[in-house]
């Protein structure tokens, strides 16, 4: 019986959080204009969409929030963490799973864009970092260069070496920190 609980925790656990990852990578793409058309932001849309024309139906954006989206990520991501402290014999009211949710969602945002940075600073390595042939460089560019351009300004790159990606990532892994602390 505990391995049958075992596998159900991480089935529940992996399979929400890539979908609420991705759902995540669209509003990021969306918020950050990224090309609609690279594939990567395709086959966001063709995964998601699914979920969201549905919704969306019930629930139309307001301005340009996509209500939809977001309310999908917060009942995926409550009913992940509902499941998991049931399957793990614990007990939370409504109050407290809305909290948890809007508190994970926020962290899976900060270590999407800690991710994204590390890929961008690793990518700069082997090739020109603002050549965006590539669909991988494209988003990862899109999805950071609102973080990094900011961080520029104030600590602008020193003999050649461009320190903003660890400033950002710095700054982000403090905010994970206070998040994962309520």
């Amino acid at each position: 019986m505990a391995a049958t609980n075992n596998l159900l925790i991480f089935l529940i656990d992996i399979l929400i959080s890539m979908y609420v990852g991705a759902l995540l990578l669209r509003v990021l793409l969306a918020y950050t204009r990224a090309d609609f058309y690279n594939p990567i932001s395709q086959f966001l849309v063709s995964i998601t969409n699914p979920a969201l024309i549905p919704l969306r139906k019930i629930l139309p954006s307001i301005g340009s929030i996509d209500t939809a989206n977001w309310i999908l990520i917060l009942i995926l991501q409550g009913f992940r963490i509902y499941s998991l402290a049931r399957l793990n014999g614990f007990e939370l009211s409504i109050s407290t799973l809305l909290i948890a949710s809007i508190l994970q969602v926020l962290s899976t945002i900060l270590t999407i864009l800690i991710y994204a940075i590390l890929i961008r600073a690793v990518l700069s390595w082997f090739q020109n970092p603002y050549q965006q042939e590539n669909p991988l460089v494209s988003v990862v560019y899109s999805i950071t260069e609102p973080l990094l351009r900011p961080a520029r300004k104030i600590l602008p790159p020193v003999n050649m070496i461009d320190l903003s990606a660890f400033f950002v990532i710095l700054i982000l892994y403090c905010l994970q920190i206070i998040i994962r602390s309520f």
